[in-house]
């Protein structure tokens, strides 16, 4: 698979489907959770990321977890903590703080 070249077209909406190839290749699962850096030179660097949940008898490596199935451990009140912290952020554009989490 490397090296190899696949073309998409973007679609009316802005959507594109990662060429299963691809998604085979680097086992990627629904619920992955990826970021999207634009370069210098129109290129665009997409990397899966991972969530920290981190113990002292577990590596971050091993533990493999989604947004998700993070969301789903939270209590009501952290649930609806959060859900007011992201509205906020989206309504008003505001960059991440950790200082209301």
């Amino acid at each position: 698979m490397a090296g190899d070249i696949i073309f998409r077209f973007l679609g009316k909406d802005g959507k594109i489907t990662i060429p299963y190839a691809i998604r085979e290749s680097l086992d990627f699962q629904h619920g992955d959770i990826l970021s999207f850096e634009e370069l210098d030179d129109d290129r665009i660097l997409i990397t899966r990321e991972s969530l920290c949940v981190c113990n002292a008898r577990t590596p971050i490596e091993e533990k493999k977890e989604t947004l998700l199935d993070f969301l789903n451990r939270l209590s009501p009140e952290q649930k609806a903590a959060a859900l007011v912290h992201l509205s906020m952020q989206v309504a008003g554009g505001q960059k991440g703080s950790s200082e209301n989490a």
